[in-house]
């Protein structure tokens, strides 16, 4: 049966865990907007603005405790407050700078206090006691609390979730670059046959001799290019032909540049100059591995003729700023595949996937459950009603290893959740 797509909020991909790195925000507080709070999709609301003192913010207790799902009791004799829920007890008295987790005694940067008779908690010690993480936007004076279920239900871990963050942080800070003119001497492609690329996996690149295809991973945090993440896929072919993004008719064995718009290019004084009017850069490292535009591009390996799949794999994408935009969305879509080469989609769109459909007008499937082929580097879907799409396939390998648990389809990534 297919399930119609579901809204949710991605606020992790604007989180930052250094709560303290703002100190002008304590010298100008009464010049800004007051902070803004959020746990996963929703806006806390508080009858107490949030207060930022020495470095640590403190927010009303019962709005923070009741959003993260704990239960919360104040004991106006001890002057004590109590988050708990299954596995976790949180305790904190008024002025002590130490609180207990569990019953260990944990040190404060700043104690609980009371302001115009609401109790204050520390945001961030009650966030990563819950084992979330917790982000501070500058930019915007928001805070974000990212729980381990939001994390859960989109297949990251603490550590992967830190890196696109330090990433997304050292981006911040790098000044936008300007369009580049076309180089001079690049020339619109000239009419080629089908071409096989060449795979160079493992070997040393050279740019004078580029051949095949290479794709590379960078964030699209605010969501508006690529759904949140962009792969970077380019095809290098005979006579200094190159198709940027994944081929119209699947894998690299069935581009046309007759067909199918490729560019020239040439590479000069550490550049990539395209016909199509830009250019980008591209290094190799000392190791031989090749850059573009500062992404690393890993080689995409040949498929192994037969090869079937095993298992439901998951697609999430979302649009728009969360909680800056309040029009944000995503989306999750699902393939379920068998060895014995059926498959079942549920809330997959044909044109969600940026493929050829072919045998039908239809821009979108209308029905869920069909049978699949790989030859080459192409998956074909052949659905009941009729209608067929093509796209470029292959496996995220990890550590060299090919596990088929996260797969390339189009300009998408799909993964295997882990239980």
């Amino acid at each position: 049966m297919r399930l119609s797509r579901h809204m949710l909020i991605c606020s992790l991909l604007f989180v930052i865990i250094l709560l303290s790195v703002y100190p002008a925000a304590k010298t100008n507080a009464a010049d800004q907007p007051p902070l803004k709070v959020f746990v996963d999709t929703a806006r806390i609301s508080f009858q107490v603005d949030p207060l930022l003192t020495d470095g640590t913010t403190l927010v009303q207790f019962r709005p923070l405790f009741e959003a993260i799902g704990m239960d919360v009791k104040w004991d106006e004799a001890q002057r004590l407050v109590t988050g708990s829920k299954s596995g976790l007890k949180i305790e904190l008295r008024i002025d002590d700078s130490h609180a207990t987790v569990n019953g260990k005694k944990v040190e404060l940067s700043q104690g609980a206090l009371i302001v115009n008779g609401s109790t204050m908690v520390p945001l961030r010690f009650i966030g990563e006691a819950t084992g979330a993480l917790v982000h501070w936007d500058p930019v915007n004076r928001e805070i974000s609390v990212v729980t381990e279920n939001l994390l859960a239900s989109l297949g990251l871990t603490k550590e992967e979730m830190l890196k696109r963050l330090a990433d997304y942080a050292a981006k911040q800070q790098t000044p936008p670059t300007t369009p580049q003119t076309p180089a001079p001497g690049a020339q619109e492609p000239k009419p080629t046959t089908p071409i096989t690329p060449v795979q160079p996996v493992g070997k040393p690149i050279d740019l004078s001799a580029l051949q095949g295809m290479y794709y590379g991973f960078r964030d699209d945090f605010g969501g508006y290019q690529c759904g949140g993440a962009c792969w970077d896929i380019y095809t290098f072919l005979p006579d200094n032909h190159i198709l940027v993004g994944a081929p119209p008719q699947g894998g690299p064995e069935t581009i046309d540049c007759t067909r199918d718009k490729c560019s020239t290019y040439t590479i000069s004084e550490g550049k990539i100059n395209l016909s199509a009017g830009y250019s980008r850069t591209i290094e190799t490292s000392k190791n031989g591995e090749l850059y573009i535009d500062g992404v690393f591009m890993t080689p995409v390996a040949p498929v192994t003729n037969g090869l079937t799949l095993q298992g439901t794999y998951k697609y999430i994408s979302y649009s728009g700023l969360v909680g800056i935009n309040a029009f944000s969305t995503s989306s999750t879509e699902y393939l379920s595949f068998a060895s014995d080469g059926t498959f079942e989609s549920t809330d997959l769109s044909i044109a969600s996937l940026d493929v050829i459909v072919s045998d039908t007008q239809s821009s979108t499937s209308k029905s869920d459950t069909g049978t699949y082929t790989i030859s080459g580097n192409t998956i074909i879907l052949k659905y009941k009603d009729g209608t067929t799409a093509r796209m470029l396939f292959f496996d995220h390998d990890v550590d060299g290893i090919d596990t088929l648990q996260d797969i390339q389809l189009g300009n998408n990534r799909f993964y295997i959740p882990k239980d």
